[in-house]
């Protein structure tokens, strides 16, 4: 409706043969399985490689439980905690190369794609506000609790997470203001906590979304409504198990991309407000995390409703330990 990507002057783009894939939804379900999953990472179909990383994470699972064994799972988690490394590293180096991008881009293109680049973030910025204010109400009304006072209490924590554009980051203050603020028990908070921080990632979905519908308005490619149930689909799927630092988004971005059809190379049409997108990314990313373990602890019956009204502090730690000795 808002066509953040509508607009822009056609000769200033590359001159790339561009034209979305279009299937049938038989087609398109087919594809969610994997023949050869070698060919499926070669080709970087990512549909196929997280359907097929789904079933190999169950059963690792199942092994680990029935076999006592998580010798392979622990080479698996230093392998990830490498790589997680290596892309905050690059992404130390990644304002230089974002200025590289953003300047031969305007130099190529001109000024005008500034416009759409405000566009496409004012755009980003409406649908996260409103996404949040009716999961907020949502929420309030599952779980019977005031909409002002979750708002007051999610405050702290919104202003973490968009100040610091990471999830891992907001994670040790999702975990006490889950329990200090929320009054969300311990077994129900670091369960789901930690398992929302890489699971439930509603702003890199949304973000993904609209970047693949601003990139084709830029094109001048029309999408359908089954395309875009297409969009919607693959944007979901691909933030399972996503990188929780800065910049992660251009990684997704840049594996979903070529799947529908779209060139790589605008993905530099969006990295130079990528710091800025990912504001609003990781405040979708994290203050669902905490309704989510509210949610549950309401249905639990864990959840501590004079902590979450503010009539009594919850008894910390440190407070135990002194009260023990």
């Amino acid at each position: 409706i808002l066509k953040p990507g509508a607009g822009l002057d056609q000769s200033l783009l590359q001159s790339t043969e561009t034209a979305l894939s279009t299937s049938s939804m038989e087609e398109v379900i087919l594809n969610f399985v994997p023949l050869n999953i070698i060919q499926a990472m070669v080709e970087q179909n990512m549909i196929q490689v997280i359907i097929f990383s789904l079933f190999f994470g169950l059963a690792l699972s199942l092994i680990k439980h029935e076999k006592k064994n998580q010798l392979f799972l622990d080479m698996i988690s230093s392998f990830n905690h490498i790589l997680i490394k290596m892309v905050s590293m690059i992404m130390k180096l990644a304002p230089i190369g974002i200025f590289g991008l953003v300047a031969s881009l305007v130099e190529d293109t001109g000024i005008r794609v500034l416009g759409m680049l405000a566009s496409f973030l004012l755009t980003l910025a409406a649908a996260s506000l409103l996404f949040l204010f009716l999961w907020f109400l949502l929420t309030s009304l599952y779980c019977k609790v005031s909409l002002f006072r979750l708002i007051k209490n999610m405050w702290r924590l919104s202003v973490i997470s968009f100040t610091t554009t990471s999830s891992a980051v907001s994670l040790p203050f999702q975990i006490e203001d889950g329990k200090e603020r929320f009054g969300i028990s311990d077994r129900i908070n670091k369960l789901v906590m930690p398992l929302g921080m890489t699971l439930n990632s509603n702003g890199l979905s949304l973000f993904l979304a609209l970047a693949i519908v601003t990139v084709a308005q830029a094109y001048q490619i029309q999408l359908s409504w089954g395309d875009l149930l297409q969009v919607v689909l693959l944007s979901s799927l691909a933030c399972l198990g996503t990188i929780v630092v800065p910049g992660g988004g251009l990684v997704t971005l840049a594996t979903v991309l070529p799947m529908l059809g779209l060139p790589n190379e605008s993905i530099a049409l969006l990295a130079g407000i990528d710091w800025f997108s990912g504001m609003f990314r990781t405040l979708l990313n994290v203050d669902p995390d905490v309704t989510v373990a509210l949610i549950v602890a309401h249905d639990e019956g864990e959840l501590d409703r004079a902590v979450f009204n503010g009539e009594k502090a919850p008894v910390k730690l440190a407070e135990k330990i002194t009260d023990g000795v």
